[in-house]
Protein backbone atom coordinates (compact mmCIF):
# COMPACT_ATOMS: atom_id res chain seq x y z
CA UNK A 1 0.00 0.00 0.00
CA UNK A 2 1.42 3.65 -0.77
CA UNK A 3 1.06 6.53 0.55
CA UNK A 4 0.22 9.66 -0.80
CA UNK A 5 3.49 12.14 0.38
CA UNK A 6 2.87 15.69 0.32
CA UNK A 7 4.90 17.74 -1.69
CA UNK A 8 7.17 18.91 0.21
CA UNK A 9 7.67 15.40 1.64
CA UNK A 10 8.14 13.77 -1.72
CA UNK A 11 11.18 16.36 -2.08
CA UNK A 12 12.49 15.53 0.99
CA UNK A 13 12.69 11.54 0.27
CA UNK A 14 14.28 13.03 -3.04
CA UNK A 15 16.95 14.80 -1.15
CA UNK A 16 17.63 12.59 1.24
CA UNK A 17 18.35 9.45 -1.29
CA UNK A 18 20.39 12.37 -3.12
CA UNK A 19 22.52 12.55 0.09
CA UNK A 20 23.00 8.57 0.41
CA UNK A 21 24.22 8.60 -3.47
CA UNK A 22 26.37 11.80 -3.03
CA UNK A 23 28.31 9.13 -0.30
CA UNK A 24 26.72 9.93 2.78
CA UNK A 25 26.85 7.40 5.44
CA UNK A 26 24.93 9.27 7.83
CA UNK A 27 22.16 12.28 6.92
CA UNK A 28 19.74 14.05 9.59
CA UNK A 29 16.33 15.12 7.85
CA UNK A 30 15.49 18.10 10.47
CA UNK A 31 11.16 18.79 9.76
CA UNK A 32 9.13 20.90 12.04
CA UNK A 33 7.00 19.22 14.71
CA UNK A 34 3.44 18.19 13.19
CA UNK A 35 5.27 18.49 9.49
CA UNK A 36 4.88 15.02 9.47
CA UNK A 37 8.37 13.23 10.29
CA UNK A 38 7.06 9.79 10.47
CA UNK A 39 4.67 9.52 7.24
CA UNK A 40 8.46 10.42 5.50
CA UNK A 41 10.47 7.87 7.32
CA UNK A 42 7.92 5.24 6.81
CA UNK A 43 8.06 5.63 3.11
CA UNK A 44 11.70 5.29 2.80
CA UNK A 45 11.62 2.26 5.36
CA UNK A 46 9.03 0.99 2.60
CA UNK A 47 11.15 1.65 -0.16
CA UNK A 48 14.52 0.46 1.38
CA UNK A 49 12.86 -2.77 2.36
CA UNK A 50 11.33 -3.33 -0.99
CA UNK A 51 14.58 -3.52 -2.68
CA UNK A 52 15.78 -6.18 -0.15
CA UNK A 53 17.40 -3.98 2.83
CA UNK A 54 16.70 -5.02 6.46
CA UNK A 55 15.85 -2.07 8.40
CA UNK A 56 15.38 -0.74 11.92
CA UNK A 57 13.58 1.84 13.00
CA UNK A 58 15.16 3.07 16.78
CA UNK A 59 12.86 4.99 19.52
CA UNK A 60 13.37 5.99 23.04
CA UNK A 61 9.99 5.78 24.13
CA UNK A 62 7.26 2.89 24.04
CA UNK A 63 4.72 5.49 23.05
CA UNK A 64 7.19 6.46 20.05
CA UNK A 65 7.58 2.65 19.47
CA UNK A 66 3.44 2.30 18.83
CA UNK A 67 3.46 4.92 16.71
CA UNK A 68 6.05 3.99 14.44
CA UNK A 69 4.34 1.02 14.05
CA UNK A 70 1.22 2.36 13.28
CA UNK A 71 2.44 4.29 10.57
CA UNK A 72 4.39 1.53 8.94
CA UNK A 73 1.17 -0.83 9.63
CA UNK A 74 -0.41 1.63 7.99
CA UNK A 75 1.39 0.79 4.62
CA UNK A 76 1.32 -2.01 4.83
CA UNK A 77 4.75 -2.56 5.85
CA UNK A 78 5.89 -6.20 7.72
CA UNK A 79 7.30 -5.48 10.75
CA UNK A 80 8.75 -6.22 14.09
CA UNK A 81 8.95 -5.21 17.15
CA UNK A 82 11.88 -4.93 19.71
CA UNK A 83 10.82 -4.01 23.07
CA UNK A 84 10.97 -5.21 26.60
CA UNK A 85 9.10 -8.33 27.25
CA UNK A 86 8.62 -9.15 23.67
CA UNK A 87 10.76 -12.18 21.35
CA UNK A 88 12.13 -10.76 18.61
CA UNK A 89 10.84 -11.67 14.56
CA UNK A 90 13.90 -10.56 12.22
CA UNK A 91 11.85 -12.38 9.82
CA UNK A 92 10.41 -8.69 9.30
CA UNK A 93 12.31 -7.00 7.08
CA UNK A 94 11.96 -4.00 9.64
CA UNK A 95 12.04 -3.92 13.19
CA UNK A 96 11.27 -1.14 15.21
CA UNK A 97 12.97 -1.11 18.04
CA UNK A 98 13.27 0.58 21.90
CA UNK A 99 16.77 1.62 21.75
CA UNK A 100 17.64 0.01 25.73
CA UNK A 101 16.15 -3.26 24.56
CA UNK A 102 18.23 -3.21 21.37
CA UNK A 103 21.49 -2.11 23.19
CA UNK A 104 20.99 -5.26 25.50
CA UNK A 105 20.37 -7.26 22.23
CA UNK A 106 23.29 -6.39 20.30
CA UNK A 107 25.44 -9.53 20.79
CA UNK A 108 22.42 -11.94 18.89
CA UNK A 109 22.91 -9.41 16.11
CA UNK A 110 25.33 -9.52 13.50
CA UNK A 111 27.08 -6.03 12.66
CA UNK A 112 26.15 -6.36 9.12
CA UNK A 113 22.31 -7.51 10.03
CA UNK A 114 20.56 -4.02 9.25
CA UNK A 115 21.65 -2.15 5.87
CA UNK A 116 19.27 1.30 7.15
CA UNK A 117 19.30 2.48 10.96
CA UNK A 118 16.06 5.44 10.89
CA UNK A 119 16.88 7.42 14.61
CA UNK A 120 13.58 9.17 15.57
CA UNK A 121 14.61 12.30 18.00
CA UNK A 122 17.55 11.93 16.25
CA UNK A 123 18.63 14.73 18.78
CA UNK A 124 19.03 11.94 21.59
CA UNK A 125 22.38 10.44 19.04
CA UNK A 126 25.05 11.45 21.19
CA UNK A 127 23.68 9.35 24.46
CA UNK A 128 25.41 6.61 25.44
CA UNK A 129 22.73 3.82 24.27
CA UNK A 130 22.42 5.29 21.53
CA UNK A 131 25.74 5.42 20.46
CA UNK A 132 26.24 2.37 21.39
CA UNK A 133 23.48 0.98 18.93
CA UNK A 134 24.84 2.65 16.52
CA UNK A 135 28.85 1.72 16.76
CA UNK A 136 27.56 -1.50 16.63
CA UNK A 137 25.88 -1.59 12.84
CA UNK A 138 28.75 0.53 11.48
CA UNK A 139 28.22 -0.63 8.03
CA UNK A 140 24.42 0.23 7.93
CA UNK A 141 23.32 3.79 6.29
CA UNK A 142 21.74 5.75 8.73
CA UNK A 143 18.85 8.39 8.73
CA UNK A 144 17.90 10.65 11.79
CA UNK A 145 14.94 12.57 11.78
CA UNK A 146 14.40 15.24 14.52
CA UNK A 147 12.42 18.52 14.81
CA UNK A 148 15.01 20.14 16.33
CA UNK A 149 18.46 19.12 16.32
CA UNK A 150 20.38 21.06 19.02
CA UNK A 151 21.39 20.02 22.09
CA UNK A 152 20.52 21.77 25.44
CA UNK A 153 24.29 21.40 26.32
CA UNK A 154 25.55 23.00 22.55
CA UNK A 155 27.20 19.81 21.36
CA UNK A 156 27.49 19.30 17.89
CA UNK A 157 25.24 16.63 16.04
CA UNK A 158 28.28 16.34 12.93
CA UNK A 159 29.67 13.73 15.47
CA UNK A 160 26.86 11.77 14.01
CA UNK A 161 25.78 12.98 10.66
CA UNK A 162 27.54 14.42 7.68
CA UNK A 163 24.76 16.15 6.25
CA UNK A 164 21.67 17.85 7.31
CA UNK A 165 18.48 18.04 4.93
CA UNK A 166 16.37 20.73 6.21
CA UNK A 167 12.80 20.83 5.47
CA UNK A 168 10.32 23.56 5.20
CA UNK A 169 9.89 26.19 8.25
CA UNK A 170 7.35 25.89 10.98
CA UNK A 171 6.52 29.09 9.33
CA UNK A 172 6.00 28.53 5.71
CA UNK A 173 4.06 24.77 7.17
CA UNK A 174 2.07 27.18 9.05
CA UNK A 175 1.14 29.77 5.69
CA UNK A 176 0.19 26.69 4.01
CA UNK A 177 -2.16 25.37 6.28
CA UNK A 178 0.05 22.38 7.34
CA UNK A 179 0.41 23.47 10.98
CA UNK A 180 -2.56 24.76 12.75
CA UNK A 181 -2.24 28.59 13.49
CA UNK A 182 -1.78 30.00 17.16
CA UNK A 183 -2.73 32.44 19.33
CA UNK A 184 0.19 33.33 21.80
CA UNK A 185 -0.72 35.28 25.42
CA UNK A 186 3.00 35.62 27.49
CA UNK A 187 3.91 36.25 29.68
CA UNK A 188 2.57 36.63 33.01
CA UNK A 189 3.22 39.54 35.58
CA UNK A 190 4.69 37.53 38.79
CA UNK A 191 7.23 34.97 37.65
CA UNK A 192 10.57 35.52 36.73
CA UNK A 193 12.99 32.81 36.01
CA UNK A 194 15.83 35.48 37.82
CA UNK A 195 17.66 33.77 40.59
CA UNK A 196 16.60 29.98 39.71
CA UNK A 197 19.93 27.80 39.59
CA UNK A 198 21.04 26.00 36.64
CA UNK A 199 21.29 22.22 36.57
CA UNK A 200 22.98 20.34 33.68
CA UNK A 201 22.09 23.28 31.29
CA UNK A 202 18.70 24.32 32.42
CA UNK A 203 16.78 25.42 35.47
CA UNK A 204 16.58 23.37 38.51
CA UNK A 205 12.84 21.86 37.96
CA UNK A 206 13.04 21.21 41.37
CA UNK A 207 13.09 24.85 42.56
CA UNK A 208 11.33 26.14 39.65
CA UNK A 209 8.23 23.75 40.60
CA UNK A 210 8.21 25.57 44.14
CA UNK A 211 7.99 28.69 42.70
CA UNK A 212 5.37 27.60 40.60
CA UNK A 213 3.14 25.45 43.11
CA UNK A 214 1.85 28.41 44.68
CA UNK A 215 -2.05 29.00 44.95
CA UNK A 216 -1.86 32.36 42.88
CA UNK A 217 0.23 30.48 40.22
CA UNK A 218 -2.39 27.49 40.00
CA UNK A 219 -5.24 29.77 39.91
CA UNK A 220 -4.01 32.18 37.02
CA UNK A 221 -3.68 29.19 35.01
CA UNK A 222 -6.94 27.54 35.31
CA UNK A 223 -8.59 31.57 34.82
CA UNK A 224 -6.33 31.81 31.56
CA UNK A 225 -7.37 28.38 30.33
CA UNK A 226 -11.14 29.18 31.07
CA UNK A 227 -10.54 32.52 29.15
CA UNK A 228 -8.95 31.53 26.03
CA UNK A 229 -9.44 28.01 25.55
CA UNK A 230 -13.24 27.51 26.71
CA UNK A 231 -13.58 23.75 27.10
CA UNK A 232 -11.53 22.64 24.38
CA UNK A 233 -8.41 19.82 25.53
CA UNK A 234 -4.96 21.45 26.33
CA UNK A 235 -1.70 20.01 27.52
CA UNK A 236 -0.02 21.73 30.40
CA UNK A 237 3.96 20.91 31.07
CA UNK A 238 5.12 21.11 34.17
CA UNK A 239 8.21 20.92 36.24
CA UNK A 240 8.04 17.86 38.44
CA UNK A 241 5.49 14.84 38.82
CA UNK A 242 4.09 16.77 41.96
CA UNK A 243 3.94 19.87 40.34
CA UNK A 244 1.50 18.08 37.62
CA UNK A 245 -0.59 16.65 39.86
CA UNK A 246 -0.82 19.51 41.86
CA UNK A 247 -2.34 21.51 38.27
CA UNK A 248 -4.29 19.07 37.55
CA UNK A 249 -5.97 18.68 41.37
CA UNK A 250 -6.21 22.73 40.47
CA UNK A 251 -8.33 22.57 37.69
CA UNK A 252 -10.72 19.61 38.75
CA UNK A 253 -11.33 21.52 41.65
CA UNK A 254 -13.06 24.26 39.62
CA UNK A 255 -15.13 21.67 38.06
CA UNK A 256 -12.42 20.88 34.84
CA UNK A 257 -11.49 16.99 33.97
CA UNK A 258 -7.91 16.76 34.37
CA UNK A 259 -5.51 13.85 35.07
CA UNK A 260 -1.33 13.90 35.69
CA UNK A 261 0.65 11.72 33.48
CA UNK A 262 4.23 10.67 34.00
CA UNK A 263 6.85 7.87 33.05
CA UNK A 264 5.97 5.83 36.70
CA UNK A 265 2.67 4.58 35.09
CA UNK A 266 2.51 1.55 33.22
CA UNK A 267 1.65 2.01 29.22
CA UNK A 268 -1.25 0.64 29.57
CA UNK A 269 -2.34 3.89 31.81
CA UNK A 270 -0.81 5.97 29.47
CA UNK A 271 -2.43 5.19 26.52
CA UNK A 272 -5.53 5.39 28.58
CA UNK A 273 -5.26 9.40 29.39
CA UNK A 274 -4.14 9.65 26.10
CA UNK A 275 -7.20 8.30 24.34
CA UNK A 276 -9.41 10.05 26.92
CA UNK A 277 -7.51 13.75 26.27
CA UNK A 278 -8.67 12.50 22.13
CA UNK A 279 -11.44 12.67 22.91
CA UNK A 280 -12.15 15.20 25.13
CA UNK A 281 -13.09 13.16 28.17
CA UNK A 282 -9.95 14.49 29.80
CA UNK A 283 -10.04 18.22 29.39
CA UNK A 284 -6.27 18.84 30.98
CA UNK A 285 -3.45 16.48 31.00
CA UNK A 286 -0.56 17.95 33.11
CA UNK A 287 2.56 16.08 32.42
CA UNK A 288 6.50 16.13 33.10
CA UNK A 289 8.70 15.32 30.43
CA UNK A 290 6.68 12.56 29.02
CA UNK A 291 4.94 14.18 26.23
CA UNK A 292 7.17 16.73 24.89
CA UNK A 293 8.28 14.28 21.62
CA UNK A 294 6.68 12.65 19.45
CA UNK A 295 3.11 12.27 20.86
CA UNK A 296 0.27 13.08 18.04
CA UNK A 297 -3.31 13.98 19.44
CA UNK A 298 -4.12 16.75 16.48
CA UNK A 299 -7.44 17.81 19.02
CA UNK A 300 -5.44 19.19 21.38
CA UNK A 301 -6.60 22.82 21.04
CA UNK A 302 -4.00 24.34 23.08
CA UNK A 303 -0.64 23.92 25.46
CA UNK A 304 -0.22 25.42 28.92
CA UNK A 305 3.68 26.34 29.29
CA UNK A 306 4.20 25.71 33.40
CA UNK A 307 7.63 24.47 33.10
CA UNK A 308 10.69 27.28 32.45
CA UNK A 309 13.21 26.36 30.18
CA UNK A 310 16.33 27.49 28.42
CA UNK A 311 16.30 24.51 26.00
CA UNK A 312 15.24 25.87 22.47
CA UNK A 313 14.40 22.50 21.58
CA UNK A 314 12.17 21.42 24.63
CA UNK A 315 10.50 25.02 24.27
CA UNK A 316 9.71 23.94 20.28
CA UNK A 317 8.80 20.81 21.30
CA UNK A 318 6.26 21.48 24.25
CA UNK A 319 4.73 23.92 21.50
CA UNK A 320 4.02 21.56 19.39
CA UNK A 321 2.04 19.01 20.79
CA UNK A 322 -0.98 21.46 19.79
CA UNK A 323 -0.08 22.56 16.49
CA UNK A 324 -1.37 19.90 14.65
CA UNK A 325 -4.08 20.86 11.98
CA UNK A 326 -7.95 20.45 12.30
CA UNK A 327 -10.42 22.24 9.93
CA UNK A 328 -11.32 25.61 11.91
CA UNK A 329 -8.72 24.90 14.53
CA UNK A 330 -6.94 28.14 15.85
CA UNK A 331 -4.74 26.72 18.85
CA UNK A 332 -3.92 28.73 22.02
CA UNK A 333 -0.56 28.90 23.55
CA UNK A 334 -0.43 30.44 27.27
CA UNK A 335 3.14 31.07 28.44
CA UNK A 336 3.02 31.56 32.54
CA UNK A 337 7.00 31.56 32.75
CA UNK A 338 8.56 33.63 30.19
CA UNK A 339 9.76 30.99 28.06
CA UNK A 340 8.19 32.60 24.28
CA UNK A 341 10.49 35.84 25.66
CA UNK A 342 13.53 33.85 26.61
CA UNK A 343 13.66 31.62 23.65
CA UNK A 344 11.33 33.24 20.79
CA UNK A 345 7.93 32.30 18.90
CA UNK A 346 7.70 29.26 17.63
CA UNK A 347 7.62 30.54 13.82
CA UNK A 348 10.64 32.35 14.23
CA UNK A 349 13.42 31.20 11.35
CA UNK A 350 15.86 28.78 12.93
CA UNK A 351 19.60 28.86 11.94
CA UNK A 352 19.79 25.28 12.61
CA UNK A 353 23.89 23.44 12.26
CA UNK A 354 25.69 20.24 12.64
CA UNK A 355 28.76 22.12 14.57
CA UNK A 356 26.44 22.91 17.76
CA UNK A 357 25.69 26.02 19.43
CA UNK A 358 27.89 27.61 22.42
CA UNK A 359 26.27 29.18 25.19
CA UNK A 360 28.40 32.70 24.46
CA UNK A 361 26.86 32.18 20.98
CA UNK A 362 23.61 32.21 21.58
CA UNK A 363 21.24 35.24 20.77
CA UNK A 364 18.51 36.41 22.94
CA UNK A 365 14.89 35.75 21.87
CA UNK A 366 13.96 38.92 19.82
CA UNK A 367 12.23 41.84 22.41
CA UNK A 368 9.39 42.65 22.47
CA UNK A 369 7.04 45.58 23.93
CA UNK A 370 3.21 45.24 25.44
CA UNK A 371 0.45 47.86 23.44
CA UNK A 372 -1.09 49.44 26.65
CA UNK A 373 -4.86 49.85 24.67
CA UNK A 374 -5.11 45.88 23.79
CA UNK A 375 -2.24 44.11 25.51
CA UNK A 376 -1.05 42.81 22.30
CA UNK A 377 2.89 41.99 22.23
CA UNK A 378 4.82 42.99 19.68
CA UNK A 379 8.24 43.73 18.38
CA UNK A 380 9.60 46.48 20.21
CA UNK A 381 10.88 48.51 17.14
CA UNK A 382 6.96 48.98 15.96
CA UNK A 383 5.26 52.06 16.21
CA UNK A 384 2.00 51.24 15.42
CA UNK A 385 -0.08 48.21 16.89
CA UNK A 386 -0.84 46.05 14.45
CA UNK A 387 -3.82 44.82 16.28
CA UNK A 388 -5.83 48.16 17.40
CA UNK A 389 -3.76 51.24 16.16
CA UNK A 390 -2.32 52.60 18.94
CA UNK A 391 0.29 54.71 18.07
CA UNK A 392 3.60 54.52 20.31
CA UNK A 393 4.85 57.84 21.44
CA UNK A 394 8.83 58.41 21.14
CA UNK A 395 9.07 59.23 24.94
CA UNK A 396 8.38 55.66 26.50
CA UNK A 397 6.33 55.53 29.13
CA UNK A 398 6.13 53.09 31.84
CA UNK A 399 3.58 50.81 31.39
CA UNK A 400 0.59 50.43 33.98
CA UNK A 401 0.35 46.31 33.94
CA UNK A 402 -2.03 44.07 35.84
CA UNK A 403 -0.61 40.90 37.78
CA UNK A 404 -0.92 37.93 36.23
CA UNK A 405 -2.56 38.80 32.86
CA UNK A 406 -1.23 36.54 29.86
CA UNK A 407 -1.44 40.03 26.83
CA UNK A 408 -1.08 38.55 22.96
CA UNK A 409 1.96 38.27 21.20
CA UNK A 410 1.40 39.35 17.59
CA UNK A 411 4.29 37.03 15.75
CA UNK A 412 3.05 37.63 12.19
CA UNK A 413 4.48 41.15 11.85
CA UNK A 414 7.50 40.61 14.06
CA UNK A 415 8.63 37.53 12.07
CA UNK A 416 7.87 39.49 8.38
CA UNK A 417 9.79 42.16 9.77
CA UNK A 418 12.79 40.22 10.50
CA UNK A 419 12.58 38.34 7.72
CA UNK A 420 12.33 41.32 5.11
CA UNK A 421 15.87 42.73 6.94
CA UNK A 422 17.46 39.33 6.59
CA UNK A 423 16.52 38.97 2.72
CA UNK A 424 17.71 42.20 2.22
CA UNK A 425 21.24 41.50 3.46
CA UNK A 426 22.92 39.21 0.75
CA UNK A 427 26.17 39.56 1.26
CA UNK A 428 28.54 38.03 4.58
CA UNK A 429 29.00 41.57 5.34
CA UNK A 430 25.98 42.80 5.64
CA UNK A 431 24.72 39.52 7.32
CA UNK A 432 27.10 40.42 9.84
CA UNK A 433 26.06 43.91 10.19
CA UNK A 434 22.50 43.00 10.94
CA UNK A 435 23.88 40.44 13.66
CA UNK A 436 25.12 42.87 15.11
CA UNK A 437 22.80 45.43 15.37
CA UNK A 438 20.31 42.61 16.89
CA UNK A 439 22.89 41.96 19.58
CA UNK A 440 24.19 38.54 18.91
CA UNK A 441 27.31 37.77 20.51
CA UNK A 442 28.89 35.86 17.17
CA UNK A 443 27.22 38.23 14.50
CA UNK A 444 29.99 36.23 12.08
CA UNK A 445 29.81 32.66 12.86
CA UNK A 446 25.62 33.38 12.24
CA UNK A 447 25.97 35.08 9.02
CA UNK A 448 27.69 31.77 7.78
CA UNK A 449 24.84 29.95 9.28
CA UNK A 450 22.59 31.71 6.86
CA UNK A 451 24.15 31.44 3.71
CA UNK A 452 24.78 27.67 4.28
CA UNK A 453 21.00 27.71 5.33
CA UNK A 454 20.35 29.28 2.43
CA UNK A 455 22.00 26.88 0.36
CA UNK A 456 20.80 23.93 1.59
CA UNK A 457 17.09 25.25 1.64
CA UNK A 458 16.64 26.65 -1.82
CA UNK A 459 14.42 24.27 -2.82
CA UNK A 460 11.48 24.85 -0.72
CA UNK A 461 10.74 28.37 -2.00
CA UNK A 462 9.57 26.78 -5.39
CA UNK A 463 6.83 25.16 -2.94
CA UNK A 464 5.26 28.33 -1.72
Amino acid sequence: MAIALRPYQLEAVQRVRLAFLEGHRAVLFVLPTGGGKTVVFSHIAQQAAARGNRIAVLVHRAELLEQASRALADLGVEHGLIAAGRSMNLRAPVQVASVGSLARRLSMLPRDFFQLLVVDESHHASASTWAKALEHFNTAKVLGVTATPCRSDGQPLGAWFSCMVLGPTPAWLSDNGYLAPARVYAPPIGFSAKGLRRRMGDFDLRQAAGALGGSSILGDAVSHYQRHLAGRTAIAFCCSIAHGQAVAEAFTERGIRAASIDGSQDVGTRRQLLEQLGSGELKVLTSCSLIGEGVDVPSVGGCLLLRPTQSLALHLQMIGRCLRPQPGKTAVILDHVGNIERLGHHLDEQEWSLDGVKKREQSKAPPVKTCPQCFCAMASTLSVCPECGHVFRPERQKLITVEGELREINQQELRRQRKREQSRARTATELEALGTQRGMKNPKGWARHVIASRQTRGHWSLLA
